[in-house]
């Protein structure tokens, strides 16, 4: 036959009853007790819910002392007050010596503040776990920030070599084109100086293409440039203008200009900027008539 508690056994043995510590027995005997006491009944749905939240808690790290104090001094008064409000103190009875009645006092007493502290510490990992919580949050939203912007200018990187690599085959092409189309006539140009500067003029006439590539031709004087020219019977027509790197230049140019009409190629010692017409004096020329 199963002993029936009083109230004072009954409310003693809610804590472990929450965390389904008592034998079969007491545990049937508290449980029969909390279903009649509205008080007790309440107190152990309380302690069963902060259990079941304690069994999913895994802190990371201690929180702050004085942070846990602080916590934990709020939820033991307010355990302390809540305790008082559902007649948890004990009546003395007329049955009862005085040292029995000391005794049941002082075991309830130490049982409420028991209590309050085991509430404060679950709110104190609560709040160790919800701290941890966000911090791992903020730190994967930065990790991904970090991400996202070194994918973007990888992308931009590799966009920007993409393009410059398209215009430099485009050129290439340009280049291969304008000195070995179909079309394309040759003139030489040669030097009497000692050093000999030599340059090859291609003229892609289907285009009206012209590119020269010159070697060896000397560092023009500083406010000097070199200009390249056209040469018909009826004019000579400036193609720019250059200054070579370690003696080698190209130029290239476009102009339209009748099949026939082309006498020659020169290259003269101009001022900075070039001229309308050569004044300085002939660097190299080559002649294009047969």
């Amino acid at each position: 036959m199963m002993r029936e508690l009083s109230h004072e056994e009954a409310f003693a043995a809610l804590d472990a009853a929450a965390l389904d510590a008592l034998d079969s027995a007491e545990r049937d005997a508290v449980l029969a007790h909390a279903d009649a006491c509205e008080s007790c009944r309440t107190e152990l749905a309380t302690l069963r819910e902060t259990a079941a939240q304690l069994a999913f808690a895994s802190p990371s790290a201690d929180s702050p002392t004085a942070s846990r104090e602080r916590i934990r001094s709020r939820l033991t008064a307010r355990a302390a007050a809540d305790a008082k409000a559902r007649g948890l103190t004990v009546q003395r009875r007329p049955d009862l010596s005085t040292r029995e009645y000391r005794a049941i006092r002082t075991r309830i007493n130490v049982l409420a503040w028991r209590r309050a502290e085991w509430i404060a510490l679950a709110a104190s990992v609560l709040l160790i776990v919800g701290v941890g919580v966000m911090a791992s949050v903020l730190r994967e939203r930065e990790n991904l920030r970090d991400a996202l912007v070194g994918a973007t200018a990888s992308t931009q990187r590799s966009q920007h070599a993409t393009d410059s690599l398209r215009a430099l085959v485009i050129y290439k092409d340009s280049l291969i084109n304008g000195i070995t189309g179909r079309d394309v006539a040759m003139v030489r140009l040669t030097s009497s100086a000692a050093r000999a500067p030599n340059a090859m003029m291609f003229w892609d006439r289907t285009r009206n293409g012209w590119t020269l590539v010159a070697h060896d031709l000397p560092a023009p004087q500083p406010g000097r440039t070199y200009q390249l020219w056209l040469v018909t019977p009826t004019a000579k027509i400036s193609a720019g203008t250059f200054t070579p790197t370690n003696g080698e230049a190209m130029v290239r140019a476009t102009y339209a200009l009748a099949r026939d009409s082309l006498r020659a190629i020169a290259v003269t010692d101009e001022p900075a900027g070039g001229v309308p017409q050569p004044t300085g004096q002939m660097v190299i020329l080559g002649s294009a008539t047969k």
